[in-house]
């Protein structure tokens, strides 16, 4: 049961990352968008905030339970946190990739927050898409890129 509910995590999260970065890519360039050119803060910019942040949600939630829970090389890594340390994959899945991403979601949330609060439409463009975005850049540089020595697939069939 554990090796079915792994696998199905795994592809879910691994797949699940298109669906963040569209809508955080279409959140976040409706907020410059709308801070640069003055745009008031509508239904829409709204919508695309609470899908992006909800999505972003969701994909942490199954990471989370994949690094805590289900993964056998997150399970390696806390085992012996030294030797992982001097294993690229280990280390990548155990200190780079999960914290950062963490914060990443924090600083995402942080910027949902503060929008809300905003006293003006500009200052709600401004402030998500400052927080969002630099937390979007913190989520890309934590993801197991092809390119990456702890590569992993652009899509898990």
């Amino acid at each position: 049961m554990q090796c079915a509910m792994y696998g199905t995590l795994l592809w879910v999260h691994s797949n699940w990352r298109w669906v963040v970065m569209l809508t955080g890519l279409l959140a976040i360039g409706n907020a410059w968008y709308g801070w640069l050119s003055a745009r008031p803060w509508t239904t829409r910019s709204r919508v695309l905030n609470t899908v992006f942040v909800s999505a972003l949600d969701l994909q942490f939630l199954v990471g989370v339970l994949l690094y805590v829970v289900f993964s056998p090389i997150a399970h390696a890594a806390f085992a012996d946190m030294r030797a992982a340390m001097s294993n690229p994959q280990l280390r990548f899945f155990a200190v780079e990739h999960g914290p950062p991403m963490l914060i990443a979601v924090v600083l995402v949330h942080v910027g949902s927050a503060r929008a809300r609060r905003a006293p003006d439409d500009r200052q709600r463009h401004r402030r998500f898409a400052i927080w969002a975005g630099v937390g979007a850049v913190l989520m890309f540089l934590a993801i197991p890129w092809p390119w990456l020595d702890v590569a992993r697939p652009l899509f898990r069939p």
